[in-house]
């Protein structure tokens, strides 16, 4: 049965956190159109249960409760919990790796384990970057059949961040070709000027698409960041989250542990 109070209260909160600022109650009821009296009554009992924040401008913002109860989410996803562990037991990495899940054109980081290393990139549980110039993104487009990349993506692709801000979909579908050629996928300072970083995907069970991926995060500067051993590393990393998600693919068969080189 649907409840018209709390579908409303849901399409606030995708309104806030779709702004990069808090907005005005006027600037939410053009984005909604909803009965203002109605929209205000949403809006205070949001902010009452700390779901939604009010600064002192009357502005609305996503409140530090969302925040909260998506870190407790996150901390009970069996993906973030087992690449934590699988993590862990690898041992410290000077390097950063990070996890991240897809979201339509865009990929979410969802947990990092930080490295010795300094970033040019602050790595943030909620972070979203466009999958197509990113590590993870390429690695888990690849994954997909190429019409459903070309469904999902402009011709024009812009990216706000790092220094490669655009790129056509044209030379996107060339680049997931050789990362699924060489499995694993690279960032050359398309998040960050000066970082590079090594991607690879994570699948569940036997699906041939992957459910998320692994990045490795490299100082262009500090490391001989195409090494083998990196690329290595990321691979050996997602092939052993797979298999303990219960992965049992030709993709996963062909990462097991056993098969890489160190």
């Amino acid at each position: 049965m649907r409840v018209p109070a709390v579908e409303r209260a849901a399409a606030v909160l995708e309104a806030l956190a779709g702004s990069r600022e808090p907005l005005s109650f006027g600037e939410l009821a053009a984005r909604l159109q909803y009965a203002r009296s109605s929209l205000h009554d949403v809006c205070s009992s949001l902010v009452d249960a700390g779901l939604v924040e009010k600064t002192r401008s009357g502005r609305y913002g996503i409140g530090l409760k969302v925040v909260e109860l998506a870190r407790r989410r996150l901390n009970s996803m069996e993906l973030v919990s087992v690449f934590q562990a699988v993590c862990r037991a690898d041992g410290t990495s000077a390097e950063t790796i990070v996890l991240s899940v897809p979201s339509g054109p865009d990929v979410i980081y969802v947990s990092f384990i930080d490295g010795h290393r300094p970033l040019a990139v602050k790595y943030e549980i909620g972070m979203r970057l466009p999958a197509a110039f990113t590590a993870s993104g390429k690695a888990i487009l690849a994954t997909l059949p190429m019409e459903r990349v070309r469904d999902m993506l402009p011709n024009q692709l812009e990216n706000p961040h790092g220094v490669g801000g655009r790129k056509s979909l044209r030379s996107l579908l060339a680049e997931l070709k050789v990362t699924r050629e060489r499995g694993f996928s690279i960032d050359d300072e398309e998040t960050a000027s000066g970082m590079a970083c090594i991607g690879a995907p994570i699948y569940m069970g036997d699906s041939e698409e992957a459910v998320g991926a692994v990045a490795i995060s490299l100082v262009k500067s500090a490391t001989d960041w195409f090494e083998s051993a990196n690329s290595d590393f990321i691979r050996r990393i997602a092939a052993e989250i797979s298999i303990q998600l219960g992965a049992d693919t030709p993709g996963i068969r062909a990462l097991r542990p056993e098969r890489i080189r160190f």
